[in-house]
């Protein structure tokens, strides 16, 4: 029995040395114009609204990549008739991108209400969870959806990014990447049609980012 111990100490000491003196994988770092390109311009009959000569429509401030520390941020609004939707996606490998956006949406002064889990029904990715929360500031009411992606999928539980970037970090030596993803309507707020136009815009970024998104 004693043996049988001292060999199994002696094994998974020898692993434990090997993956700590194992050479660290390279971990990839996009640009952000590489982002930009990764995701759709157009979403079904959704045109965006670009600023000339820009792929994106608004930059976010300079405070917003220093807290988040991402590889990029691409803004676009998309317009089809009376929907219209603000859609962000923060790319990135760092843990302060994949944040919970209710920390922002309070500091800019929306309260906020119902936050409950949801689901969008998409052609490539299946089921994709997400999260819903209702917004209000002065009399004007939202719905706020936000999701994330990590390479083994699409999340809509930030504890659970939290518990698979750890897990990912430990068993393969590099962070986890993907986007942090809000989409908020900017006119007539009807949830099923944003479900909608939020799934096409999955199987969009699937077919754009090359299975990437």
């Amino acid at each position: 029995m004693k043996k049988t111990l001292w060999i199994m100490s002696g094994l998974m000491t020898s692993i434990g040395l090997a993956y700590n003196f194992a050479p660290r994988p390279a971990e990839k770092n996009l640009t952000e114009d590489q982002v930009i390109n990764m995701l759709p311009i157009k979403v079904g009959r959704f045109q965006p609204m670009l600023k000339d000569g820009e792929k994106v429509s608004y930059k976010m401030d300079k405070s917003s990549y220093d807290i988040l520390k991402p590889w990029g941020i691409c803004a676009r609004v998309f317009v089809n008739g009376n929907e219209s939707y603000d859609v962000v996606a923060i790319a990135s490998n760092s843990k302060e991108s994949f944040h919970d956006p209710q920390i922002c949406f309070s500091a800019q002064g929306w309260r906020l209400s119902n936050q409950r889990d949801d689901v969008i029904k998409t052609k490539t990715r299946g089921d994709v969870p997400v999260t819903l929360v209702d917004m209000e500031q002065n009399g004007d009411q939202r719905v706020a959806m936000y999701f994330f992606r990590l390479t083994k999928g699409y999340y809509g539980n930030m504890s659970k990014v939290k518990k698979d970037m750890l897990l990912n970090l430990f068993t393969n030596r590099v962070k986890d990447e993907g986007a942090f993803i809000r989409l908020i309507p900017t006119g007539t707020v009807d949830v099923e049609k944003m479900k909608r136009f939020a799934a096409d815009w999955v199987d969009a970024a699937t077919e754009t980012s090359k299975g990437y998104y």
